[in-house]
């Protein structure tokens, strides 16, 4: 037998058999060994361990078994534990890590890469996740990707709802659609390249400006060698450089794009500020450190400064505004300021100003412009018009302003976008074909053919008086008036209506200049004979002097014309003058007479117009006669139809009389002694609850019965409210008859009245015997009710009553009624408080509102 730790082996080689024993060789993991011959001619020992501990193998238990590894630093053997999925094999290295299948990662192999997913027999599958739209991680389990804020889809390939173009460089992933806020659905806009707008100072300051804290302007220097612009500063107030013209306006297509510039400081003791780089318009204003976004601080070297121009927070814009609102401003960017200066007496350098835009043109696509879908009533590539048939419901807005239907009152199908002045037809006219154009008249919002012509001489317009809806002309021909402009106007004469005769159009009468301009009925509006003139002249045109005076009546001054000294007054001498007889004295006459002629012709023709105006007015006064008398007969018509409703009306007040008499006698104060029963049965039960219980719970179930027939009574107040409408209608027509009916109308009120006075006791209304309860409950209608039940009940609240006679119920009434009273009184005071504070509020909002935008009381430092 061997010893533990021995083994034992025979020489073959040897002649005689020897028993060999040698010690077992197994680094301390087995104490047990056989011979191995094999083993033995290899190493010269031939002691093969078994049983080996701590998971070790081997001939001398010096090796870890398979699937196993050696402990760092230690002598046990750990197992692998290499995942049977994800691993090549069970095995693993010295390390304990085991080889992955692709894809998969782990020191044992158990899950997926960055960028895979789905852990299987062939290891994991990459991540088909768009490099544009996700962050390139997936979910390992599902390969879902990790999508960008505003992109979707399984593999964040594609935009979401609202926004476009999948961009790498947006960490946001695609931009939301602008299209000046009218639409959500839109893509990348085709034909767009892009373009730069720079200022590389080669040749000039290209027309770039300095600007001081105040606002005022100052000129930049150019310097032909280093091709740059400067500004320098003699205090420590900032300067800013201001761009020229080509950089601003309608900078919309540079949204989310770059503004890069260069620039160095003289020294390096800068102080930057929150404000180094300013964008104003649209009434907005942002702006950005120069250290922002990424960039070097400012020194002695020209540096570059990339700043992007988006919304998001990533880009550091303060104030933050939203995405509509950064678009707005680029929309109509006013002003781009640059910090040109830091400290006192220092020199800022600018050069190699750039702001990436895009133009309609080949070359490389710029896929941020976007093409909106536009809505109904909406058109253009970002919905910035109206489409035909819509305009701007606020102008003031321009393209943010929301389209709506022209409003033109059905005479066009079109109008100005901009203005909505309807493209008027059917003689109508005004901003929304409100109205019929000049010579016409009706109400041009009726219909499509209500404008016609007024019936006025060419050029006048016309008016409809409201009161008679009387056709009157305005605005006539000079010379004209009258309501068809029939009439010659004063200081006129003639017959523009041939009236008289021929059709003679007004004309000025002509009186020599010897009329007073202001005064009226200087001429006869047919004939046009002057009829007051002055300066002492005379004549049908005042071209003579009057009988005994003398001198030029046609003299351009008045005091040049007739005189009036008399020849009494006059001296000297006369030559001889022969005073022709005959021929001379018979013109005089003939003259004399056709004058007369003339005049009487005018007071024949004057006659014959006042005959007929007299007639016209007759015939009026007549038409108005035979209105007056068709209104009588249809006032006399509705007034005996009235009369014959009178016995009607007295029959129903009769049968509600009638009915009210029935209904007190059946019920008789029931529901009075009802209420009063449940009151005292309430109070009775704290002081005797034995006595007043049976009494109490008998006032309910009678309380339940009276409430059923108070619903029954508000359904029949509602039909009385009812009739009570129809008899005052009936009662306005009987009204037109006379007195006669104002005694019924009184009567019927009367009833009326009294059915719903406040001061009636309310449940002698629900009883049988008021007026309406009978009116609306007919005979047989009401229930029965049990008379027995209602004696026992009285003869308990009697016991009651006898042991509440001294309570003080209408006191404490009294005072609840009082408190009310005095609470309603706090809150009408509380109101009038709550409503004097509101008026303060609004005066205070009306101030605030007068004050100009922007007002502050201690401007900053740091602003331009």
């Amino acid at each position: 037998m061997t010893a533990p730790g021995y083994c034992c082996f025979t020489d073959s080689d040897v002649t005689t058999v020897a028993l060999l024993l040698y010690s077992c060789d197994c680094n301390g993991k087995s104490s047990e060994c056989f011979f191995d011959a094999e083993l033995y001619r290899a190493s010269g020992h031939g002691g093969h361990c078994t049983n080996c501990a701590d998971s070790t193998d081997g001939p001398n238990c010096e090796r870890c078994l398979d699937h196993y590894h050696r402990e760092a630093g230690g002598s046990r053997c750990l197992p692998c534990s290499c995942n049977t999925v994800g691993s090549e094999s069970p095995q693993c290295d010295n390390r304990g890590v085991c080889a992955c299948k692709p894809g998969v990662t782990g020191e044992k192999c158990d899950r997926c890469q960055s960028g895979f997913h789905s852990l299987t027999e062939a290891g994991c599958r990459p991540c088909s996740c768009s490099p544009s739209g996700s962050t390139q991680e997936c979910d390992v389990n599902t390969g879902q990707c990790r999508c960008k804020d505003n992109v979707e889809g399984f593999s964040c390939d594609r935009c979401k709802l609202g926004f476009f173009n999948l961009d790498p460089s947006n960490p946001q992933g695609c931009t939301a659609c602008f299209c000046f806020q009218h639409s959500s659905v839109c893509d990348s806009a085709e034909g767009f390249s892009v373009h730069a707008v720079r200022s590389s100072f080669s040749r000039d300051d290209e027309q770039w400006t300095g600007q001081q804290r105040d606002g005022s302007s100052v000129s930049v220097q150019w310097s032909p060698s280093g091709q740059e612009v400067s500004l320098i500063s003699d205090d420590y107030f900032p300067m800013y450089f201001v761009a020229p013209e080509k950089f601003l306006g309608n900078q919309m297509l540079s949204y989310g794009q770059n503004l890069s510039l260069s620039f160095r400081v003289a020294r390096r003791d800068t102080r930057l500020s929150a404000e180094d780089l300013v964008l104003e318009g649209a009434g907005l204003r942002v702006a950005v450190p120069l250290i922002a976004q990424g960039n070097a601080y400012p020194n002695e070297n020209m540096q570059t400064y990339v700043f992007r121009l988006h919304d998001s927070t990533d880009y550091p814009w303060r104030p933050t505004i939203s995405h509509p609102d950064f678009q707005k401003l680029l929309h109509n960017l006013t002003a781009i300021k640059i910090r040109g200066t830091y400290s006192e007496k220092s020199a800022g350098y600018l050069d190699d100003v750039s702001l990436v835009t895009a133009r309609r043109a080949p070359g490389v696509p710029a896929h941020w412009v976007e093409r909106c879908t536009c809505p109904q009533g909406y058109q253009g590539q970002h919905c910035e018009q109206c489409t035909l048939g819509y305009r701007r419901a606020r102008p003031e807005l321009g393209a943010f302003s929301p389209c709506e239907p022209c409003n033109c009152n059905g005479h066009s199908e079109a109008c100005n976008p901009a203005t909505g002045a309807c493209d008027c037809r059917d003689n109508t006219a005004g901003l929304s074909c409100e109205r019929c154009k000049d010579g016409f008249y009706g109400d041009a919002t009726r219909g499509s053919s209500d404008c016609e012509p007024c019936p006025c001489p060419a050029g006048a317009t016309c008016a409809v008086v409201p009161s008679t809806r009387e056709v009157v002309c305005t605005n006539c021909p000079t010379g004209t008036t009258g309501k068809r402009c029939e009439l010659c106007d004063d200081g006129f004469f003639g017959d523009p209506l041939g009236q008289s005769g021929p059709v003679r159009s007004c004309r000025a009468c002509k009186c020599s200049d010897n009329i007073d301009p202001n005064a009226v009925g200087n001429c006869d509006r047919e004939t046009g004979e002057c009829l007051k003139c002055i300066y002492n002249t005379d004549g049908f045109f005042c071209d003579r002097c009057k009988d005994g005076f003398y001198g030029n009546a046609m003299a351009g001054s008045a005091a040049d014309k007739c005189n009036g000294k008399r020849v009494q007054g006059l001296t000297g001498s006369l030559s001889p003058f022969r005073i022709s007889p005959g021929p001379p004295s018979e013109q005089q006459t003939a003259d004399q007479l056709l004058a007369r002629a003339d005049a009487a012709k005018a007071l024949a023709e004057e006659a014959a117009k006042k005959g007929q105006s007299t007639f016209k007015e007759a015939e009026s006064i007549l038409e108005d006669l035979r209105d007056f008398d068709k209104r009588v007969n249809d006032n006399k018509t509705a007034a005996e139809d009235a009369l014959k409703k009178i016995p009607a009306i007295n029959a129903t007040i009769m049968a509600a009389n009638q009915k009210t008499k029935q209904a007190e006698a059946a019920l008789g104060n029931a529901a009075a002694d009802a209420r009063e029963a449940k009151s005292k049965a309430e109070e009775a039960e704290k002081i005797t609850k034995e006595d007043a219980e049976k009494a109490f719970q008998d006032t309910n179930t009678l309380d339940n019965d009276v409430g059923d027939m108070m619903d029954q009574l508000d359904a029949a107040e509602q039909e009385l409210l009812r009739k009570k409408a129809e008899a005052d209608r009936d009662m306005m027509m009987a009204g037109m008859v006379g007195s006669g009916f104002q005694g019924a109308d009184t009567r019927f009120r009367g009833v009326l009245k009294a059915a719903a006075q406040p001061g009636l006791d309310p449940s002698r209304a629900h009883h049988p015997s008021s007026p309406c309860f009978s009116l609306v409950f007919p005979p047989g209608h009401i229930d029965k009710v049990d008379l027995s039940k209602l004696n026992q009940i009285d003869e308990s609240l009697k016991r009651a009553k006898g042991k509440m006679g001294d309570s003080d119920l209408d006191r404490k009434l009294t005072e609840l009624n009082d408190v009310a009273r005095t609470q309603e009184d706090m809150i009408n005071d509380y109101d009038r408080q709550i409503r004097e504070i509101r008026a303060d509020i609004a005066n205070l909002n009306d101030i605030k509102n007068t004050l100009p935008e922007g007002c502050f009381n201690t401007p900053s430092l740091e602003r331009p």
